[in-house]
């Protein structure tokens, strides 16, 4: 099997994977809503799906500036779609501004103000969601390729 071939299937295998083990856990802890960015963020390693640590950090910090934004809006009262959205474009700035754009992310800043979430918010679902997907992709990329 060529090396594109073993890419797409390993990209196949985490997005499936990620979001299956990501769906599990959202379902049992009612969070179902920030499934999305974290689909768009597993799909995004098909064009690139090699784990390398300088990769996932971006990503990694970039969902946490999100969900920061999102919590500050919602202790702030800051309610509804106009400030979500508002959330939205101030986190991009942000990472922006840092160079760590991770486009998908800025749906956790959204998500997050809609769903007025609490601080625990940037623990469960974030940072759990982001670990899991590089989690696996890493295990994919490091183990499972080369046998293919």
């Amino acid at each position: 099997m060529n090396r594109t071939n073993k890419k797409k299937i390993v990209a196949i295998l985490n997005l499936v994977i990620s979001i299956s083990l990501l769906t599990f856990i959202t379902i049992i802890t009612h969070t179902e809503f920030i499934l999305p960015p974290f689909l768009a963020t597993a799909a995004t390693k098909y064009p690139d799906p090699d784990w390398r640590m300088h990769r996932s950090m971006p990503i990694l910090i970039s969902y946490l500036i999100s969900a920061v934004v999102a919590v500050l809006f919602v202790l702030f009262s800051l309610y509804g779609l106009i400030f979500a959205v508002l959330a939205s474009f101030i986190s991009f700035i942000i990472e922006v501004a840092i160079n760590i754009e991770h486009p998908p992310s800025i749906l956790a800043a959204l998500l997050g103000v809609l769903e007025k979430v609490s601080p625990l918010y940037i623990i469960h679902p974030v940072l759990t969601g982001v670990l899991i997907e590089e989690g696996v992709n890493y295990l994919l990329t490091r183990y499972v390729e080369p046998k293919l």
